[in-house]
Formats: C-alpha cells, structure tokens, sequence
C-alpha cells in the first residue's frame, strides 16, 4: 500500500512536528512569573553605605611617609637620618610594623654609616631627645659575655615612644628579637649569648617628636654586672653600619660620668 503523504513534503512535515514542542516550552517559560530575588533589609541597606565611608577612609593611623634623600654630616661618611611625616595619632601595631626603622637603617647604610651615640660603661640614665625630623636615634652599649643589660624609656606620653634592639648589621641579633616583635616594647633586657664581649644599639624611636630639649626622654641602664671591674675597652663600637657621632644633646648621668655627648672610657 501505498503512503497517503505525498513524497516532497515529508520533511517539511517532520520538521513541524518537532518544532511544536520547543515552542510550547518558550510559551510557558514566558509566561511564568519571574523568581523573586531577595532584597536586604532596611538596616542592611543603610549599613552598606557606613561599610564603605569606613573603607575609603582607610585605618586610623597612615602608613608612615618618609624623606627620601639621604645627605652626609660635613667631612663624614655618617647619614643624616632624613625625615618621616609627623605622626599625629597614637601609633596601633599596624603603625609600627609599617614604620620598619630596620629596614630604614639598611636603606641608609648603602651611603654612608648610621649615626650612634655611645653610652659609656658606667652610665646609668641618661636623658635626650629624638633626632628631628627622623623622630629616632640610636645608642650603643657594650656586653660582656654572658651580662644582661635593661634598657627602659621613660616619658610622659610614654604610648608613643618603643625600643628596638639590633646588632651591628641592623637587624635583631641572638636575643634581640623579642624587642622586634613586641607590639610596643617600653622597656628591653638583652643578655650577651656569645663567648665575647659585644655592642649593641639600642634605637629610641618617637615618631610623634614629643621628646626635646624641654620634655627630653630618660633612658634607664641596668647592667648585671659591676662596671668598676669590667674592661669592656676592647670591644668596637663604630662596626658594621655604625659610625659614633655622639648627641650633643645627651645628658649622661652616672657614677663617673657627665655632661653632654661622652664617649665611654
């Protein structure tokens, strides 16, 4: 028997009939009611504003902006430390971890030697002010072997004021790194690990400038050891990056030493 469809129009024919699902599909797709998104609430949609003030205005306290040319002090090879801007507001632990004076110190040291003040031997506070406009300054003290010295700032504002320990290299030696980590070390124990008497250099960093000639900082020193019976005359305090240039500022108190600016015996 014969097919009762005629030949030529048999695809046609197929082609229809499968196309009449797919529209039926895109008519119900149509006319189905669009998904409901859902929409934050009235306090949600306040509070995103508030999130983004907060994000453009970034922490409270700035990263630490610093000077970027280095001179020499006259007829020297010793940096004069350059300036940060001033810090207005109380320093948190984002401040200071931005404000990496150790870095600072081997930035420096590629022209020239990083200026110390020596503290001599029998030296037991002394008082003086942070260099301007760097807001810091270092000091140097020897150790014997096996000694511990204590080193405490002391100042009114004394939340803007921390110690740093480092070796001759700048940076954080064989038990100095406690003072590096700490968030706002005030006060810094260092006890000489090795078989030699060494130095170490304390930096007093006031990044607000609160110290100066009228509302200088103190520096306590306490050694574990008697002065009068150590000779410490051996050990080289201008080494590494170092070279002395005593503050004319410091006013050295102790048993056999005063005045401003002395080089230990």
């Amino acid at each position: 028997m014969g097919s009762w469809l005629p030949p030529f129009r048999t695809p046609k024919l197929i082609l229809g009939l499968l196309l009449v699902p797919a529209l039926g599909a895109a008519s119900a797709e149509e006319g189905r009611a669009p998904r409901a998104v859902p929409q934050p609430s009235g306090e949600a949609q306040a509070a995103r504003p508030a999130r983004s003030s907060a994000a453009q205005r970034g922490p409270a306290n700035p990263a630490p902006a610093r000077v970027k040319s280095v001179y020499l002090y006259p007829g020297t090879r010793t940096v004069v430390p350059p300036g940060w801007v001033r810090c207005t507001t109380l320093p948190n632990l984002g401040y200071w971890r931005q404000r990496d004076i150790m870095a600072e110190i081997q930035w420096l040291s590629r022209s020239g030697f990083i200026p110390v003040s020596p503290i001599g031997d029998r030296v037991e506070a002394l008082s003086d002010y942070a260099q301007l406009p760097a807001g810091w300054r270092a000091y140097g003290i020897s150790v014997p072997s096996g000694g511990t010295v204590q080193v405490e700032v002391q100042h009114p504002k004394l939340g803007w004021f921390r110690l740093l320990l480092v070796d001759k290299w700048g940076k954080p030696g064989p038990g100095m790194l406690q003072a590096a980590v700490a968030h706002q070390p005030v006060l810094v124990t260092y006890k000489n690990p090795g078989k030699e008497a060494t130095a170490v250099y304390l930096i007093v960093d006031d990044p607000a400038w609160w110290s100066d000639a009228r509302d200088p900082y103190t520096l306590l020193v306490r050694r574990d050891w008697d002065a009068t019976t150590v000779d410490l005359s051996q050990v080289q305090m201008v080494a590494g990056l170092w070279g002395a240039t005593p503050s004319v500022s410091a006013q050295f108190r102790g048993p056999s030493l005063t005045g401003p600016a002395v080089y230990p015996h």
